[in-house]
């Protein structure tokens, strides 16, 4: 302590009680090895002491250490506590939605400001965070009078939470200028991350790019999504976004200048036209996928690339390509030999050791998230691929489909992680984009699994066939989980299943998956508007959903409680300062612009109609367009047959169409066995949109 050793029986225990009045009472001292020192019993292993309970000789010695000549600047309160871990299960979480957890239990508040100022406290851990600094982030403009007031509930309600864990009153001090959280730097996801992120940079630098993959690989791994997505965020929240954001871009560029020097050049071209696509103005994911594209024997697609980039920035910014790329441009040009990958020597083999530490095990599932299903759905969906039977000998198999955005994806993602436990040889994740023009090619998937589990590149063979019967070999021995997200007419699609009858796999797909044996298949169904105001919760929060709980309502059913538009419409409400549920509603309500208020970042209810809309053929486009003209809540193919002019046998299978592709309800009637069709009103607005767009078409 400041360079003084101090006996254990020197150390003092002291409880001090805050009375009502002001007034501070001490209970007696105890002797740290005294004979009561150890009454409660020692904690628990994993687990910290309570440090309300424990003020260290600190407090009865200051002044001794002081008189003796102790050098360098007092310990305080924040040092102690920094010095004392909180519990190896208390996790602050930034890179995504804002979380704090310890073990299976959430502390996260759900006040939309006090999640802000948690926020804030928590990019500035262990160091003074302003009161200034808080009322300006939450009220940027005109503060109210009872600002210093109305901070100090939010403080109180953020202990209130981290108490819950027993931490509240060490955690959050309070200083006469401000707050300060304080914990163990490693107990936030953002402090791992840019450990991680240094650590790849530096492998990277050191010529070990298998390293630097690891760890870089590791590091964006902690992303759960958009930094504090669910956080209504002021001036300087959004800058720490902001810079988040870069930094995780520019740990991204970092991994794949890793996978690219490891010869993976064929590896990362998905994702690399992905990131293009998401940032269109990013040169240096251009550059990257222009040398992907090449090394993998595809020169012309390159040189696309370039030209897009170019015609891209020159149409926008009035800008050429930077001189890095168009050197690029030029040795691609000339099939320059130093473009070329050159196999790096492999280093010598290390010495077998008992401690060397085994292969990661595949955890490929993307974070889980709120879903708005109905839990006797899920329920059985879990027995099915959690149950055991005797006769049982091929893996268990769950195959969800419903409209799009019915939240088929989301189900799969929770349904995973609800029983990955159950297969601990690995999890495997991929999107096979099955509805979209560009479905995933099954080998190239299988090349994915296969890497996934460790098999060498030159152990992998070539043909879809083979490399199918090695996935089922490495999986006959293991309980793995395989999840096929998008798998609409996907050629070939057992060959991705696994063997055993201790796998599972779980299947999505916007039409019923059929030919697979002994599979359980779930047709999702809507929520209801009870159900879409709980996901509406989960989003927004609870205190602001509930004080606005009619109009909370209003917005469910305007979204036709389809659960994607339920998603968008939290999501403009946290992100969109001054929104009220009202206000929202009053713009959901127009039937002209609802579709366009549906769209939020990355999520488009109108683009996921796009996918399933450019599926069907020419004379069920017209039909589904025709049919948004009908009145009436229900028809009968007899009435659209009339309608369109045509015999009733010959529009029927055009209807069954449109009911597979989830643009039309079809509902028997119990007693007469007439069948019904029915619009879902979102897919309604859309048909008639695509109505309208045929007619300007025509008259131009």
């Amino acid at each position: 302590m400041d360079g003084h050793q101090h006996d254990s029986d020197d150390l003092i225990l002291l409880r001090i009680t805050t009375q009502r009045d002001g007034s501070i009472t001490k209970r007696r001292r105890v002797p740290a090895s005294g004979p009561t020192a150890g009454a409660r019993g020692p904690p628990r292993p994993g687990t910290a002491r309570p440090r309300t309970e424990v003020i260290h000789a600190y407090l009865s010695h200051r002044h001794e250490i002081a008189r003796n000549g102790a050098s360098g600047r007092p310990a305080s309160r924040e040092d102690d506590l920094l010095s004392q871990p909180i519990g190896d299960a208390m996790r602050f979480l930034v890179l995504g939605p804002l979380g704090v957890v310890d073990g299976n239990t959430d502390l996260t508040p759900t006040a939309p400001k006090v999640r802000e100022v948690l926020a804030l406290l928590l990019l500035r851990h262990n160091r003074l965070v302003p009161t200034s600094t808080i009322i300006d982030e939450l009220w940027p403009e005109n503060p109210p009078a009872s600002a210093m007031q109305t901070l100090q509930t939010y403080i109180y309600k953020i202990r209130k939470s981290l108490t819950r864990g027993g931490y509240g009153n060490d955690l959050l001090i309070t200083k006469p200028q401000g707050y300060i959280i304080t914990f163990p730097p490693e107990n936030l996801d953002l402090h791992l991350f840019e450990q991680l992120t240094t650590k790849g940079s530096r492998a990277l630098e050191a010529g070990d790019p298998g390293a630097a993959a690891a760890a870089l690989t590791e590091a964006l791994a902690l992303w759960r999504g958009p930094a504090l997505a669910d956080i209504r965020r002021g001036e300087l929240l959004s800058a720490n976004v902001t810079a988040l954001e870069e930094s995780r871009l520019r740990a991204l560029e970092l991994r794949i200048d890793a996978d690219l020097q490891l010869g993976r050049h064929r590896d990362v071209i998905r994702e690399l036209k992905e990131l293009v696509t998401a940032h269109r103005l990013h040169e240096g994911f251009h550059t990257r996928l222009m040398l992907a594209l090449y090394r993998s024997g595809r020169r012309s697609e390159a040189l696309e690339v370039y030209h897009a980039l170019r015609r891209l920035l020159v149409d926008e910014l009035g800008v050429e390509p930077s001189l890095e790329a168009r050197r690029l441009q030029r040795s691609l040009l000339s099939c320059d030999p130093a473009l070329d990958f050159v196999p790096r020597p492999s280093p010598p083999a290390p010495s077998p050791s008992p401690q060397a530490p085994l292969p990661m095990t595949p955890a490929q599932l993307p974070p889980d998230v709120a879903v708005g299903v109905d839990s006797a759905v899920r329920d059985r969906a879990l027995r099915h691929l959690t149950g055991t039977t005797k006769t049982c000998t091929a893996a268990r198999i769950v195959t969800i489909s419903g409209m799009p955005g019915a939240g088929k994806t989301a189900l799969a993602v929770h349904i995973a992680h609800r029983v990955r436990s159950f297969f601990p040889h690995g999890q495997f994740f991929v999107a096979l984009n099955g509805a979209t023009p560009h479905p995933a090619d099954p080998a190239d998937v299988l090349h994915g699994f296969l890497r996934a589990a460790h098999i060498p590149d030159e152990q992998i063979p070539p043909t879809l066939d083979e490399r199918s019967k090695l996935f089922r070999t490495w999986t006959a021995s293991r309980a793995v989980l395989v999840v096929l997200d998008e798998a609409d007419a996907i050629p070939h699609i057992q060959a991705l299943l696994p063997s055993s009858a201790r796998c599972a796999a779980i299947l999505t797909a916007r039409s019923g998956l059929h030919g697979l044996p002994g599979a359980e298949t779930i047709d999702l169904d809507l929520p209801s508007v009870d159900a879409g105001v709980t996901l509406l919760k989960k989003i927004v929060g609870r205190e602001l959903t509930d004080a606005e709980l009619q109009d909370a309502k209003i917005i469910i059913r305007l979204c036709g409680r389809l659960p994607l538009a339920i998603r968008i419409a939290g999501a403009r409400l946290a992100a969109t300062r001054g929104w009220t549920f009202r206000k929202l509603a009053q713009r959901l309500a127009r039937p002209e612009g609802r579709l366009d208020e549906l769209r939020f970042g990355d999520l488009d209810v109108r683009a996921r109609f796009d996918v399933s809309y450019q599926r069907l053929n020419e004379r069920e486009r017209s039909a589904l367009r025709l049919l948004s003209l009908l009145d009436g809540a229900e028809f009968t193919v007899h009435s659209v047959a009339r309608m369109l002019g045509t015999d009733a046998d010959q529009i029927d299978p055009v209807l069954a169409r449109l009911v597979e592709n989830h643009f039309l309800q079809a509902v028997v009637q119990p007693l007469s066995g007439e069948i019904r069709y029915t619009f879902h009103e979102l897919i309604r607005l859309y048909a008639r949109e695509q109505l309208e767009a045929e007619l300007r078409n025509v008259g131009a």
